[in-house]
């Protein structure tokens, strides 16, 4: 049994609610459907919860509406409460902003993307596979709902996988940090109920483009399963 601490880094949209719960849980269910052996704990970042040294036995930080830059004191102290477990050896996971704020925090850099918003089902290639991980694809297909990006790796840092769009989608570092920018959590159907109220800031095109890619299939539970091997680690 993994215990698996989920640091939750946003609340959903009031109509998300009753179908979803929160980020967190829709971590669990995936993870559970995969057959993980998991013992979860969530962490309300927003309301000041960090773990303490050792609480389990590894974590996984979720995607946010708020951006690395943002002035919010919960931000700056999950920067120090990472910079103090990765020092400490403790095995992190990060989707989405947890992708972002692990390398904004270990020595990289995000921001937000000249290249305008990622939506959709996006293919990303596989550019070196962690010694670890029992797997020889070449490329990954994940939903992606981003405007900021990872500009920068943390020096430590190893690219996994990138695309034209996205040139650090995925990283690692040996084996305590794996993270992706993409959602293996996610489903066309979420997605299609989260965007609808962001097309102003998307573009009608660009967010058109992307909705028509929600029939493609994805390497969801792929990513799943890594993430559930790099915890058993």
């Amino acid at each position: 049994m993994i215990r698996l601490g989920i640091l939750e880094t946003d609340t959903l949209y009031d109509d998300l609610l009753d179908d979803y719960q929160s980020y967190g849980t829709m971590f669990e269910q995936f993870f559970s459907r995969l057959g993980g052996r998991l013992s979860v704990r969530f962490y309300d970042v927003q309301n000041g919860e960090l773990p303490n040294s050792g609480d389990c036995d590894a974590y996984l930080i979720t995607g946010s509406k708020a951006g690395v830059y943002d002035t919010h004191p919960w931000i700056s102290a999950l920067s120090e409460w990472i910079r103090q477990a990765f020092s400490q050896h403790e095995k992190i996971a990060g989707i989405c902003f947890g992708h972002q704020i692990l390398a904004h925090s270990l020595g990289g850099f995000a921001g937000k993307s000249d290249k305008g918003w990622g939506i959709g089902v996006h293919t990303t290639q596989i550019i070196k596979h962690p010694g670890w991980l029992n797997d020889d694809a070449s490329h990954i297909r994940l939903i992606y709902s981003h405007q900021d990006q990872v500009e920068r790796l943390p020096p430590q840092a190893k690219r996994l996988t990138q695309s034209d769009f996205c040139e650090n989608a995925a990283f690692f570092i040996d084996q305590r940090v794996l993270s992706f920018q993409g959602h293996p959590e996610f489903t066309p159907e979420y997605l299609s109920r989260l965007l609808p109220r962001r097309i102003a800031a998307i573009g009608e095109e660009r967010y058109q483009q992307g909705m028509n890619t929600l029939n493609q299939p994805t390497d969801a539970d792929r990513i799943g399963r890594w993430l559930l091997e790099f915890m058993q680690l």
